[in-house]
């Protein structure tokens, strides 16, 4: 029991180390959070009390920034093909790690040298570092107006638009397998055979075979206009992929999407960006509402003319899948816009953000109770001769000899319920 304590506090650190790291990965370009910039690596440094003012004691910001460029440097003489990253002075989530452990004896220079690490992380990286907090929404995706949507009515829609992006990420992996074969070609001057992949490299590429990267999900708020749009900000997006694939299993890149974790991702971005709706729009409104949004950004003019002229090498539609003759099935879309349109008429076109007010009885329903007609009461035990008895001591006789007989007026009403609505006074 006590391994398995230990085991599980492990897993616990490492994924909080990964959510700070990513934390401030985000926030410094949340379409990279796999890459730290060295201003952000300083900013986590100040909030964590790791730099000292004054030279000679401690660690220095001066101290850190050699120290990142070092390590930064080490790796791309190692590995060349990092020198053609977009940044190749960015740092990986183990280059983050190295970091850390070298400027522990810094921070701790009287403490045991195999304890100043540890003790930099639980002393001043974990309690004082910002770090994304990952809530788990499973709760609310049990919810069977949810499950009914996202697993039911609109899960071959969704299945349309994963499978567009996942075909998009393999082919990605796959030109990134190749590049690295030809760097591989490169370093051995042309001389000799070259693997085309390694056998990680190939376990890999079949483990992530039909699932969605972190770049095709950004590819995918753009598509939809999800940011754009102003539905949810980019470091939104990016926290909500990342907190629905899971807990991070150790390396420097974030983990692959499956469809289930797609399902996660769509009711997570709905929670973000409707947080602020009013309080008696459900869960499963909300889920609708950004669903509409999705349709809505993929039927416009604009979306359709770059179907038609392309973008660049990337296809972004195919009407050879799609499920309707003629539909230009845009980002894997044709299925979901057949079931976003029947849902939305049934739904009467409403808008989901709207709370839905209760309408109050008009007169001709309460007259219908009043008269039995549902068998709930009736008139029995009333002295309708004594109401209207009183009612014409209070009026002229001109008005009272107008009056119906009780019995009439019970005949009349019992016959002609509709009549009341008649005589209703107008505001």
């Amino acid at each position: 029991r006590h391994s398995m304590g230990e085991a599980e506090e492990r897993i616990a650190i490492e994924n909080e180390l990964w959510n700070i790291y990513t934390f401030y990965t985000l926030h410094g370009n949340p379409l990279a959070p796999e890459y730290l910039k060295n201003q952000q690596f300083m900013k986590m440094a100040k909030d964590c009390q790791m730099i000292r003012k004054k030279q000679g004691q401690g660690l220095t910001s001066a101290d850190l920034s050699v120290i990142f460029a070092a390590e930064t440097q080490r790796k791309k003489a190692e590995n060349k093909s990092l020198a053609k990253r977009a940044n190749p002075n960015l740092m990986t989530y183990s280059e983050f790690l190295n970091v850390l452990m070298m400027v522990a004896p810094k921070v701790y220079p009287d403490a045991d040298p195999d304890g100043a690490f540890p003790k930099l992380l639980l002393e001043n990286i974990c309690p004082l570092a910002a770090h994304r907090i990952v809530v788990s929404v499973e709760k609310e995706m049990e919810e069977d107006e949810v499950q009914d949507l996202l697993f039911g009515r609109f899960n071959d829609g969704l299945q349309g638009i994963f499978d567009y992006y996942s075909d998009v990420a393999d082919r990605r992996r796959k030109l990134v397998a190749a590049q690295e074969v030809q760097d591989q070609v490169k370093l051995k001057g042309g001389h000799g055979q070259v693997q085309v992949t390694s056998k990680d490299r190939a376990k890999f590429l079949r483990d992530c075979k039909g699932q969605v990267g972190y770049a095709e999900f950004m590819n995918f708020c753009q598509d939809y206009k999800l940011v754009s749009g102003a539905q949810v900000t980019t470091i939104q997006a990016g926290d909500c992929y990342l907190s629905s694939v899971g807990e991070h299993h150790g390396g420097d890149s974030s983990r692959n999407m499956n469809f289930d974790q797609f399902h996660e991702l769509i009711f997570r971005l709905a929670m973000t960006a409707y947080s602020a709706a009013d309080k008696s729009i459900t869960n499963a409104n909300k889920v609708k509402a950004l669903l509409l949004f999705i349709w809505k950004s993929v039927n416009t003019a604009d979306s359709s003319e770059k179907a038609v002229n392309g973008r660049g090498s990337r296809s972004v539609c195919d009407a050879s899948k799609s499920v309707k003759s003629g539909d230009l099935n845009l980002f894997g879309s044709s299925q979901f816009n057949v079931t976003m349109t029947e849902v939305w008429a049934e739904d009467g076109y409403r808008e989901y953000l709207i709370p839905v007010e209760e309408e109050g009885e008009d007169g001709e329903t309460v007259l219908h109770r009043m008269l039995n007609i549902d068998g709930s009461q009736n008139f029995s035990g009333l002295d309708l001769d004594k109401g209207l008895s009183q009612a014409g001591s209070a009026v002229s006789p001109s008005v009272v000899s107008s009056t119906v007989s009780t019995s009439a007026l019970g005949k009349l009403l019992s016959e002609r319920p509709s009549i009341v609505n008649d005589f209703t006074p107008e505001e």
